[in-house]
């Protein structure tokens, strides 16, 4: 080949692969996308359903009730009775727990988001493929508003 012609490729080939990642070509991922949607709801204080599916404790539907970003109430729908908060989480909190995965990596995180509201409908996981039972699923549904308890 000539060599004008291989410096030519490859000064194509370096200036195709040093854009900038955080420069105006980037376009969000679907984790961003989906938390600006959420961040856009303006949703602090609201009410959704949780379920777990995992090699854990409670893998009951849970109504978690948020109150100023914080979990406020854990209510398990199968018993009608209420349970630690700490089983419950924040939408924030699903969001991190993506974010962390994919910081890991986890060997699996796969997320889908309601396309209105934003929220994490389903998240699967698994940390490492050689570590058994380390595997978490997620289903999210029913979010909704409320009016916090002093109306502010």
């Amino acid at each position: 080949m000539n060599p004008m012609r291989l410096v030519g490729l490859g000064a194509l080939v370096v200036s195709v692969s040093c854009r900038d990642a955080v420069g105006p070509e980037r376009r969000p991922t679907d984790l961003e996308a989906a938390q600006q949607r959420w961040r856009a709801q303006n949703l602090h204080t609201y009410t959704f359903t949780l379920q777990r599916t995992c090699f854990c404790g409670n893998v009951h539907r849970l109504y978690v009730i948020v109150l100023r970003d914080t979990v406020a109430g854990v209510l398990d729908l199968d018993t009608a009775s209420p349970v630690d908060r700490h089983l419950g989480q924040t939408v924030d909190d699903l969001f991190t727990f993506i974010q962390n995965a994919i910081d890991r990596p986890a060997h699996l995180i796969q997320a889908e988001y309601d396309a209105v509201k934003g929220f994490p409908t389903e998240i699967d996981y698994d940390g490492a493929a050689e570590i058994a039972d380390d595997e978490i699923s997620y289903h999210v549904s029913d979010v909704h508003p409320v009016a916090p308890p002093d109306g502010t």
